[in-house]
């Protein structure tokens, strides 16, 4: 699931040393993967149109008071998001990336499906 396989991916960057307020922020980009996917779905049912809803969610781009996250912030958090699902496919979880097309797969990754 979801929320299981984010809590290994944060294990993961623990064990790589990442900084305790690294962790700390990561997990903050977890909870809103969370609060708009759920933590029991399943990661091969999150496809590129979800991911799109989620890219212009309120999840992802306001706050609890409805004011707009920064848009670093929000660049962070989608970083985050790829980042995770490229572990994810490397780990096997998932066969593809389910990125919309405008959204970079980052440095060494590649879309498999050919996008």
């Amino acid at each position: 699931t979801l929320g299981h396989a984010l809590a290994e991916y944060l294990d993961h960057l623990k064990a790589e040393g990442k900084s305790e307020r690294s962790l700390y922020t990561y997990g903050m980009d977890a909870k809103q993967i969370i609060a708009f996917f759920g933590t029991d779905r399943k990661l091969a049912s999150i496809l590129t149109p979800h991911v799109g809803k989620f890219l212009k969610s309120d999840i992802l781009l306001k706050l609890s008071n409805g004011k707009c996250r920064a848009e670093l912030t929000v660049k962070k958090t989608v970083r985050v998001l790829r980042m995770f699902l490229v572990w994810s496919r490397d780990k096997g979880y998932i066969t593809s990336l389910p990125l919309p097309k405008n959204l970079s797969v980052g440095r060494g990754a590649t879309h498999e499906n050919g996008e």
